[in-house]
């Protein structure tokens, strides 16, 4: 009998940024831009991000970005002008949609404790 394996497609979320389109993603990509951008395991910015670091937010923020019509991740550097707390109101809810739905849900009960 053959294992069934059901794949999951890309997951992305466009956005239109002071008149840029600008597709957030989290693939291969842009967690290998992250990890050797700011030399940290993609595992611990998530850790680190889920007690609240807001840095490592914008990190990831600044990784899941890319050029809609490029596809080149736009970093920190099309970023730099723009308030940081402006970015993280506005975009931190795109990072948990697109981080919550790659986490698996808990069937039951006894596997939500």
């Amino acid at each position: 009998m053959s294992e069934i394996i059901n794949l999951s497609n890309k997951k992305v979320i466009e956005v239109v940024l002071n008149s840029k389109e600008v597709e957030f993603s989290l693939g291969l990509k842009n967690i290998d831009h992250l990890q050797k951008t700011y030399k940290m395991p993609y595992v611990e910015m998530l850790n680190k991000m889920q007690k609240g670091d807001l840095n490592v937010v914008l990190k990831l923020i600044y990784s899941m970005a890319t050029d809609k019509k490029t596809g080149k991740i736009l970093g920190e550097k099309f970023f730099k002008d723009f308030d940081e707390f402006s970015i993280l109101n506005n975009l931190t809810p795109v990072v948990q949609q697109l981080i919550s739905e790659d986490m698996p849900e808990a069937k039951d009960d006894s596997e939500k404790k």
